[in-house]
């Protein structure tokens, strides 16, 4: 399997899964995010943390900084001012063809470039609401939403974006009556399987380390973390 340089794999989860708006501010690259979340809300990059802060209140946003693997001075000093660790997140990637092998797309998936009614149903249960659709919406790479199936009837509901060669699947959501039945799995084919037919050999996730069934089904599916970040907030 090819391995991404982090460059790519990070652009292709900044381009799959998109900022309402980003500003470069002197080594800092800020987000404004609109309520699609952390990945959306969070700033990158390396600088004055106080001018980082000022340019987050300013935007109605928490103070929340992504901090990548060879930032350990950056960490260090935002642990010394009493930011705390929040959800530290692997980016695991698997070969496209090998994991989409399988895949019965006319029994599987349908898939759609709009967030169907039925997709925002199954979203609204797992708690993915609007904001988060927004951030698909807005996303202007190559994507689909993926309606997964069982029993012929709706059980799960992805969406992917490819970009970089590299397909990313987010929001990743089955019904509670469909679960431990192999859906979550087919999901991953499905979305695989679309990445591979817009040219992306290479099929990746984000995934909490703390969510051990997910990270336990990528792993079994063939997929390896290749690098990994986390989250500073300030609480007080």
């Amino acid at each position: 399997m090819r391995i991404p340089t982090e460059q790519d794999l990070f652009a292709a989860v900044d381009a799959t899964w998109p900022a309402h708006a980003k500003t470069e501010l002197d080594g800092w690259t800020l987000r404004e995010g609109r309520g699609g979340g952390q990945r959306v809300s969070a700033a990158s990059g390396q600088g004055d943390i106080a001018q980082a802060e000022a340019a987050m209140l300013a935007m109605g946003q928490d103070k929340l900084f992504m901090i990548r693997p060879d930032q350990t001075d950056l960490d260090a000093e935002l642990a010394d001012r009493g930011y705390q660790i929040k959800d530290p997140v692997d980016l695991l990637v698997g070969d496209a063809a090998a994991m989409s092998d399988g895949f019965a797309p006319k029994l599987d998936a349908i898939f759609t470039t709009i967030p169907m009614p039925i997709l925002a149903e199954i979203w609204a249960e797992g708690g993915i609401g609007q904001g988060r659709i927004d951030v698909m919406e807005r996303a202007a790479c190559d994507k689909t939403y993926i309606m997964g199936r069982l029993d012929a009837h709706p059980a799960a509901v992805a969406y992917a974006g490819a970009s970089h060669n590299i397909c990313m699947a987010h929001a990743v959501e089955v019904l509670t009556s469909a679960r431990r039945r192999g859906v979550a799995q087919r999901m991953m084919q499905a979305a695989a399987w679309w990445g591979l037919h817009q040219g992306a050999d290479l099929f990746s996730v984000l995934a909490t380390q703390a969510n051990s069934g997910a990270q336990s089904l990528y792993r079994k599916m063939g997929m390896e973390t290749v690098s990994q970040y986390h989250y500073r907030v300030l609480t007080a």
